[in-house]
């Protein structure tokens, strides 16, 4: 529409869209409906598009919303001047009332998703956890002189699977807290070089049975402020990682001080990961490789790069020359120092 700039405001030009949202420019039988801005404040009368407009103002686009008798509205405005001269200004409105409602429906059912996986997974852990509890106790009852093969393969069998499961809620509970800015931590002086000792020896029956030495490389303990079971969790995760797509060849980590960051590197020699899909893997429920089978549901990258920003830390991935990907954390250090330093001055 186009409206005169001075104190009469007169409307030169309308089309039938403007003309349908007339409320956002005329007071209708007196009663000016409630105006509010994208945040949800009040927009007085000196604040609204056309006593902007008379004023001169050139704004927008922003978002409006009007309550009106027919119902809320929600109205993109923009001001243009378009003529200095005969004083003229464009006022263009968009209704995006349905757009609006549709985001609004979706960021519900997203909520009402996120809150049943939480409710499931929690639901889920306590026959897991007596599942669990009843393959150990006929894990004892196996016969320690191999008399009873089949049994002990059941048993060993159901335990991965239990294992495997168990994960799984885990890392479904994990996504749920972290969608609900949930994730607490609990900050205390850790070593690096341990928490990954202590992950790789959760690993190493995984990495012994698909023939993957796992080496570590570290000079000194690195010390700092973390939460040490949600490091040994991103270790656990990119060590898993490294076994599911390293194609059986050795895994490296390593353990260093960088200036005032911690950094751990875990290095495959599988077939790497393209250029292009390096921020890609990090979303949740991705995968690396297509080529490779996998039963996963793609959450443990995102849950190791969430755990990692929680600290203050980066994690990328590099190609070395000589293949394989390397995924490389970063974790600071200097609150470590800080929190010393404090206590030496007290």
């Amino acid at each position: 529409m186009l409206i005169e700039i001075g104190r009469n405001g007169r409307v030169v030009f309308a089309n039938p869209s403007a003309r349908e949202v007339a409320f956002a420019y005329e007071d209708l039988d007196g009663q000016t409906p409630h105006v509010t801005d994208a945040d949800g404040k009040p927009l007085g009368p000196h604040e609204r598009p056309r006593s902007r407009a008379l004023r001169g103002e050139a704004f927008g686009p922003s978002m409006t919303h009007w309550k009106t008798r027919e119902g809320d509205v929600a109205l993109v405005v923009r001001c243009d001047t378009v003529d200095q001269e005969r004083r003229l200004a464009a006022i263009t409105f968009v209704d995006v009332t349905a757009f609006h409602r549709w985001t609004d429906d979706t960021r519900a059912a997203l909520a009402a998703r996120d809150e049943f996986l939480s409710i499931a997974a929690h639901e889920l852990r306590s026959p897991l956890n007596a599942l669990m509890l009843t393959i150990h106790r006929l894990k004892l009852r196996v016969p320690a002189d191999g008399s009873l093969p089949e049994l002990d393969r059941l048993v060993d069998m159901s335990q991965r699977q239990i294992d495997r499961l168990t994960s799984l809620v885990q890392n479904l509970l994990d996504v749920t807290r972290i969608r609900a800015r949930r994730l607490e931590l609990e900050f205390e002086s850790k070593d690096l070089l341990q928490i990954v000792r202590d992950a790789a020896e959760e690993a190493i029956e995984h990495a012994r049975a698909a023939g993957t030495p796992v080496r570590i490389a570290a000079h000194e303990p690195v010390f700092g402020l973390w939460d040490g079971a949600r490091i040994e969790q991103v270790v656990q995760n990119l060590l898993t990682n490294a076994l599911k797509y390293g194609g059986g060849s050795p895994i490296e980590v390593s353990v260093e001080c960088e200036g005032a960051a911690a950094k751990l590197t875990v290095r495959d020699h599988g077939p790497g990961i393209a250029a292009e899909d390096r921020d890609r893997v990090f979303e949740p429920f991705q995968r690396i490789a297509s080529t490779y089978k996998s039963q996963s549901l793609g959450l443990g990258l995102y849950i190791v790069r969430e755990i990692v920003q929680a600290h203050g830390g980066s994690i990328v991935i590099e190609s070395p020359d000589s293949g394989g990907a390397a995924f490389v954390v970063r974790l600071p250090v200097a609150q470590q120092q800080s929190s010393e330093t404090t206590a030496e001055h007290a």
